[in-house]
């Protein structure tokens, strides 16, 4: 089953941002303890795959986790899910809502960045149900089925 690799929050504008060992997921709200909690409830939480940091690697750029200012990092690509697709981690349940637009800050790593990772940084998410998450905690990929039973 796909998991989570990594999560990252931090109250600091700069990249790239803190890891932490486990988050609270607020529903409507974000990542407790981020910049970004409470501001924009569709735009909450930067759900990034691995698959962009092996896009930057193989152009060249190595990265540390964290500096594509993701929350959570997960072993798969959630480029390849669509919109209102749903993700249960943990006790927390968040639905993709968009794709993270690369902005000018990835230019601090490298300045190719921004051009290697177009449409490919991250998918923000909304929080529908809050918890507590962990690094390592399995990452599934909620469908119409398992959404009745949990309805």
């Amino acid at each position: 089953m796909p998991q989570l690799l990594s999560l990252h929050a931090g109250l600091a504008p700069s990249l790239p941002k803190p890891a932490l060992l486990q988050v609270r997921l607020v529903e409507g709200q974000g990542v407790e303890g981020d910049r970004h909690f409470g501001k924009h409830p569709d735009r909450a939480v930067l759900v990034a795959g691995q698959t962009s940091y092996a896009r930057a690697r193989q152009a060249g750029i190595e990265l540390p986790w964290g500096a594509l200012g993701e929350n959570l990092l997960i072993d798969f690509d959630p480029h390849t899910l669509g919109p209102h697709s749903r993700l249960k981690i943990g006790t927390a349940v968040l639905e993709l809502t968009t794709v993270c637009t690369v902005c000018n800050t990835l230019s601090a790593f490298d300045l190719r960045l921004p051009k290697v990772l177009y449409s490919a940084r991250g998918v923000y998410a909304r929080v529908l149900q809050g918890g507590l998450v962990r690094v390592g905690d399995p990452v599934e990929v909620l469908t119409p089925d398992s959404l009745l039973r949990m309805g």
